[in-house]
């Protein structure tokens, strides 16, 4: 029988075939209008908005973005309209007229409630503050039985009582027990942190931090370490021992890291050039003395 008198003495796989040929051809339309509508293969790199002002984005926007503000933070060290963090993150490839997510500053502190601290562990008392949105300013370890444990808040000197109503970032030094005996602390890794994470994991093992910033930091929240002094180490310091760390941008922080490496390795050196120099002095002075721990120095 030939393939037409089948057809033809078969109208069902007749219209199957139709069917077929219809529900193809309705696919092919629809993958090209989704093609066209999806702007396909028309995307673009996120700039990084962080530390521009939000007034002069919307102006220059050639990707027509939508940008929807979902919070506002006071932030002291930050200028009122300032971009402090976007979603989505610099680098993403969007399209136009893609919705940007942004956190800006605040041109007034809100108002919160001062906490009361008194008699509640360092790294409690630490953690409370900073989800209150208050800064934490010098730690300050006084006589006491109870280790780590509060012993009294002020602002600028003067005490604050639990309750207060206080602005939003405010700085809040902490008078700290230091127990009945001073054992002494480590100092944590806080490479490669943000300013927050080092600021709790520092002050949260009964250390003060002294800060610097690389010319050319706009975002001091979204910096990051790329260098501390003392490093980690076995060595314990005494409760309140400042440690000193160097912030850069973000984009900088591989360049940054590499080169204070190289700045370490060079001081590593210079110590195996001295341990050797000593091993080698043969007077009375250096024969008691142990050096191999030279290298903690560094």
């Amino acid at each position: 029988m030939k393939k037409e008198n089948f057809i033809t003495n078969h109208p069902l796989v007749k219209h199957l075939i139709w069917m077929l040929v219809i529900t193809a051809g309705i696919l092919i339309l629809v993958a090209i209008f989704i093609k066209i509508y999806s702007r396909h293969g028309q995307e673009y790199e996120m700039d990084n908005l962080a530390g521009l002002q939000y007034h002069e984005v919307t102006l220059n926007n050639p990707l027509q973005l939508r940008f929807v503000i979902v919070d506002s933070i006071y932030n002291s060290d930050t200028d009122p309209g300032i971009i402090l963090s976007q979603d989505p993150l610099p680098g993403t490839l969007v399209k136009k007229n893609r919705k940007v997510y942004l956190t800006i500053s605040s041109r007034e502190p809100e108002s919160v409630i001062m906490p009361d601290l008194i008699d509640m562990s360092l790294r409690q008392a630490v953690s409370q503050l900073m989800s209150e949105g208050l800064t934490i300013g010098h730690l300050y370890f006084v006589e006491s039985q109870y280790r780590n444990a509060i012993q009294s808040q002020s602002i600028k000197g003067r005490k604050i009582m639990a309750g207060q109503k206080i602005n939003r970032g405010s700085v809040i030094d902490l008078s700290v027990g230091k127990g009945p005996n001073d054992l002494g602390t480590v100092v944590p890794v806080v490479i490669g942190k943000t300013r927050e994470q080092a600021q709790r994991a520092l002050f949260s093992s009964s250390l003060n931090i002294s800060e610097h910033f690389n010319s050319g930091v706009v975002n001091k929240a979204a910096a990051m370490i790329y260098k501390q002094e003392p490093v980690c180490s076995d060595i314990k310091y005494p409760l309140g021992s400042s440690v000193s760390v160097w912030y850069c941008n973000p984009s900088d922080y591989s360049s940054k890291r590499r080169s204070a490496d190289r700045e370490i390795d060079s001081l590593k050196r210079v110590a195996d050039s001295l341990r050797h120099a000593l091993e080698l002095e043969e007077s009375y002075q250096f024969d008691d003395m142990d050096f191999s721990d030279i290298d903690d120095i560094w």
